[in-house]
């Protein structure tokens, strides 16, 4: 063997093209360079990689591992000299190098994904005699076809390399037979979620296979969803280990969250929108804000489109994003072809104080209940110079509990199902036509709309009952918006919009007042409790809702069917019944 070794020492060191092995090569299915390089290395009478390097004029201690060869730039024709093979079959199984997407059998993927050691089925080793690329995968920590879990060491504990195996078979520490590694074999849960894992990725993989994948999904490559899928799987372990190690970029995935990211891929948008959730919520809070999902964060910055596409939908999932446009329906808005994108900050603070929606409180502003603080927007409004400045303090000064006031917000809620006039409500109220009290919490201190009492019931339903919201259904709304008029939290919007019931793009009144015309919330079926002066607890309010059979048309979210709904109030509240007549006609 010692002779073997000098012979191909003194070929390399000669003046004289790169030699070959006595035996020519056949790459097998599935194997990579290094896989090839190590069988050839043995069936040739060596028993190292370092005649490989000799032959090549490489150091001799180089590295032969899948990650080596994404770091440095590999010679095909040389390499298929050395195993007798045209240059063109080599050149299709290179990496390349990084920086950037490396080439993996056609799917562009992170060099990140593939590991420095080496590891064996050892079954598949017995049986086959060869060792295949999938596993310098780090993703993997099971064959994908026998299912058989990969081994990378020596039951002595030395671990196993491509530089110092002895050969295929045997470890270079104790000479054990690595075929003979007992290993277990992984259950797999979906097996379809496994094959669209491995249609992504595996070489041997059959690509005429169809996908029914979400259309927002086909746009991307396999590697782009193979990375997608991977990401999602070291997310959904995070959050299982309680985000430990989180600054290990690449590891080997346990088995069950590598299929079940596989599967939230495959059910886009509900059960991928599901995990985003559940990542979301789980995560760490740190002093800095979190500005991206975390997903969004771990995809290689490589991967551009997907990144921009993800942010896109995980920011409509979440109600962040970009700034919207509103529209309203005066003469001089619908002049102006492009409506402002934001709003001066003296408008947004008052919209915050008052606690509306930026498009009610422009409503306040264009109907000359308080004046606009901004003037060149006032002029774009068509708002009258001379309303009175905004003042609250007169309100807030006047604090008195008297049992029979109901809240104003719950009591507009009530008076009907959609399109509820909270601008002409809440003039009335700054006009000083609603009589109202002050009770703030320490809840809803800063928030001035919820915390206003009434006992000018009569006032207030003559106004909800007779009048409509004057603002258009084409106006446009943000994320936060929704919150107020669905009188949701942020959590069962994010689940709303996931699957579908709210719209998960544009955000329109209009898009609104419908939801509100076909659906309850909880909160809805609260406040006609609260106006009926019947303060029921929220817990003991559901549990009515519960045993009353109301269906919840999704199970995280309590969220009815309005008529199904009125069926449970008109049980409570028979007055519910003649209030709803009245709307109707």
């Amino acid at each position: 063997m010692n002779k073997l070794l000098f012979q191909a020492n003194e070929l390399a060191s000669g003046q004289m093209d790169t030699p070959s092995y006595a035996f020519p090569i056949e790459p097998r299915p599935g194997e990579g360079i290094p896989d090839l390089l190590l069988r050839a290395t043995f069936e040739n009478g060596f028993h190292s990689m370092r005649v490989v390097s000799l032959m090549l004029g490489c150091a001799e201690n180089i590295s032969w591992s899948h990650s080596a060869l994404t770091s440095r730039p590999v010679d095909a024709v040389a390499i298929a000299t050395v195993l007798g093979l045209e240059s063109d079959r080599i050149q299709e199984m290179l990496y390349g190098s990084h920086p950037g997407p490396i080439n993996f059998f056609g799917a562009r993927i992170s060099s990140f994904y593939l590991g420095r050691a080496r590891r064996i089925a050892p079954t598949h080793l017995k049986q086959k005699e060869y060792q295949k690329a999938v596993w310098g995968l780090r993703c993997f920590s099971f064959d994908p076809e026998s299912r058989e879990k990969l081994v990378d060491r020596c039951p002595c504990g030395l671990p196993l390399t491509f530089e110092r195996s002895a050969a295929l078979n045997f470890c270079t520490g104790c000479g054990a037979d690595l075929r003979e590694i007992r290993s277990s074999n992984v259950d797999i849960a979906d097996e379809r979620a496994l094959d669209f894992i491995l249609s992504l990725i595996d070489p041997c993989a059959d690509r005429s296979r169809r996908w029914d994948l979400d259309e927002a999904l086909r746009q991307f490559s396999r590697g782009e969803l193979f990375t997608l899928v991977v990401e999602s799987a070291k997310l959904l372990h995070l959050h299982m280990t309680g985000w430990k190690n989180t600054k290990k970029s690449s590891y080997t995935i346990p088995h069950n969250f590598l299929i079940d990211a596989a599967d939230r891929v495959l059910n886009w948008p509900n059960g991928f929108f599901e995990m985003a959730i559940s990542i979301e919520e789980s995560r760490p809070t740190s002093g800095t804000r979190q500005m991206a999902h975390a997903l969004v964060a771990r995809i290689p910055h490589h991967f551009t489109d997907l990144i921009w596409f993800l942010r896109k939908e995980l920011n409509i999932l979440f109600g962040r994003g970009p700034r919207v446009r509103f529209r309203y329906p005066t003469t001089t808005m619908t002049q102006v072809e492009q409506p402002p994108l934001s709003y001066p900050k003296s408008v947004k603070s008052q919209a915050k104080l008052i606690g509306l929606p930026i498009c009610e409180v422009l409503n306040l502003y264009q109907g000359g209940s308080i004046q606009c603080p901004d003037r060149s927007l006032g002029l774009l409004l068509g708002a009258p110079a001379t309303a009175p400045s905004l003042n609250l303090e007169p309100i807030k000064k006047n604090v008195v509990i008297d049992a029979k006031a109901r809240p104003v917000i719950d009591l507009v809620q009530a008076c009907r199902s959609s399109k509820h006039p909270w601008a002409l409500v809440f003039g009335a109220i700054l006009n000083g036509d609603i009589k109202v009290t002050w009770r703030p919490s320490r809840e809803k201190s800063s928030c001035f709309s919820k915390c206003l009492f009434t006992t000018d019931e009569v006032n207030v339903k003559k106004i909800c009952q007779l009048q409509e919201s004057t603002l258009s259904p084409d106006t446009e709304i943000s994320p936060d918006d929704l919150l107020f008029y669905l009188r949701m939290c942020r959590q069962s919007r994010a689940i709303l919009r996931g699957i579908g019931v709210i719209p998960r793009d544009r955000l329109t009144l209009g898009s609104i007042w419908e939801l509100q015309t076909r659906y309850m919330t909880f909160q809805d079926i609260r406040s006609h409790f609260l106006v009926a002066g019947m303060n029921q607890f929220p817990t003991f309010l559901g549990q009515a809702i519960d045993k009353f059979g109301l269906r919840k048309i999704v199970p995280e979210v309590r969220i009815y069917a309005r008529d199904e709904a009125e069926e449970f109030l008109t049980e409570f509240l028979p007055s519910v019944r003649d209030l709803h007549r009245e709307e109707s006609t």
